[in-house]
């Protein structure tokens, strides 16, 4: 399976990406809303960021559903997408940025109810847990400010220790066991080859 980090719009670098790979899922921040999807296979998917248009998303058969749990290979996955935006108030509403670009609240408590029934082996997000910011990125985290979905995603993280978390939403790639978990943060246009 192909992880993507970010593409932000840049579709002809990320159908580079997919091209001769048989899976992939990609980590939000996609560019839907701000550029057409282009027509995938069903085995290409992404989930949304916050720079993503949650409606535009919805639309797509290729986007996985915040909170889904589904069996990939030998291992179970949970999906949650969405994140907080630092520059929002330089974004117009509606057109680059979305009120809902976090999922609700009910929304979150679902996806943390879900890591404690099914406990899944792997966690695939937009944003990380706030807990990890400082152990991921050192001195970088002083800009980011604390979120529903940042700190939703730290109760996962108490609730359940994953056996891999990938996200991506930072812009930096980083790896790092945390916990006993393996922490990987995919840049804009980064990828990896994992096996499920």
């Amino acid at each position: 399976m192909r992880f993507i980090g970010d593409v932000h719009g840049k579709m002809g670098d990320y159908l580079h990406i997919t091209d001769g790979c048989a899976e992939s899922i990609q980590v939000g921040d996609f560019g839907a809303g701000f550029v057409p999807i282009p027509s995938l296979d069903l085995k290409h998917r992404f989930i949304r960021g916050n720079h993503d248009s949650p409606d535009v998303c919805r639309r797509s058969q290729n986007w996985i559903a915040d909170g889904t749990v589904e069996t990939i290979g030998s291992a179970r996955v949970l999906f949650c997408g969405g994140a907080w935006s630092s520059d929002q108030w330089h974004r117009t509403e509606g057109i680059s940025w979305w009120r809902d670009e976090e999922c609700s609240q009910p929304l979150l408590h679902t996806c943390i109810d879900l890591a404690e029934s099914h406990r899944p082996d792997v966690v695939i997000t937009h944003d990380c847990p706030r807990s990890i910011l400082s152990s991921m990125f050192g001195s970088h985290t002083h800009h980011y400010q604390p979120s529903r979905t940042n700190q939703a995603l730290d109760a996962v993280f108490d609730l359940h220790r994953p056996r891999l978390w990938i996200f991506g939403h930072h812009h930096i790639s980083v790896r790092r066991n945390i916990l006993g978990t393996e922490f990987i943060c995919l840049a804009e246009l980064n990828h990896i080859d994992i096996g499920m």
